[in-house]
């Protein structure tokens, strides 16, 4: 199962010699988790064999409302189904879907349009909060998870000391801070804390990231990089 497709998603499921997607469900509508959809296209058309494969691409109801109004990406989904390569599932905020061994719920979040996901799999339980996560209050049923995933946000200062966001900037009120992201963090309480949606604007290499999750060690915070793995 795939959550979102970025820009790079292609080069990301080549790398992990992936080469079917069963399932994708998106998150919200964003440019940056929607627009390498057309991977559809390469993942499920063989033009040499004449062949096709289906994925079901599952939207929560908010999430495809979005869709229809964003970037034309209903359409575009739509086209996707006339060819036989999408078959598209809209479904309620915290209906559960049974896919194979997993069940799949979606939770709205703060922010309109917002998605997150608790997907639960025999005992292990993963929440994944992939995005805007400012001011998000997330309920008991996903509370203590074995894993988290949610997004790093933005810094104070970077490396040498210097301010990142200027006073008064946007951003500082519409998109959540790290120390937003470890008071969640600690809330919600899981084994495992994956802090991932790394931004450029840090100015952090990841060996910088390796000792801020020594000094955050408390947390059980790890910050994720192309191919992470994780076992549960």
């Amino acid at each position: 199962m795939l959550f979102d497709t970025p820009e790079d998603i292609a080069h990301s499921l080549e790398r992990e010699d992936i080469h079917h997607v069963s399932h994708l469900a998106y998150s919200h509508w964003h440019p940056d988790h929607t627009m390498g959809r057309r991977v559809l296209e390469q993942l499920n058309l063989n033009l040499r064999k004449g062949t096709k494969t289906i994925t079901d691409v599952w939207l929560p109801s908010s999430v495809r409302d979005d869709f229809r109004k964003m970037l034309g990406l209903e359409d575009h989904f739509q086209f996707f189904e006339k060819m036989g390569i999408v078959k598209i599932h809209e479904f309620a905020e915290g209906e559960a879907i049974r896919l194979g061994s997993a069940t799949v719920k979606a939770f709205r979040m703060t922010q309109p349009g917002l998605a997150s996901y608790l997907v639960q799999q025999g005992t292990k339980r993963m929440v994944l909060a992939l995005d805007e996560i400012k001011d998000w209050n997330p309920g008991s049923e996903l509370m203590e998870p074995d894993v988290l995933v949610l997004e790093t946000g933005w810094f104070e200062h970077d490396k040498l000391g210097e301010q990142i966001i200027p006073t008064g900037h946007w951003i500082r009120e519409s998109e959540a801070s790290f120390e937003e992201t470890l008071e969640l963090v600690q809330k919600i309480n899981p084994r495992l804390a994956i802090a991932t949606h790394i931004e450029e604007l840090n100015g952090r290499s990841y060996a910088d990231y390796l000792e801020l999750e020594k000094k955050y060690k408390k947390y059980g915070l790890r910050f994720a990089y192309d191919g992470f793995r994780v076992s549960m």
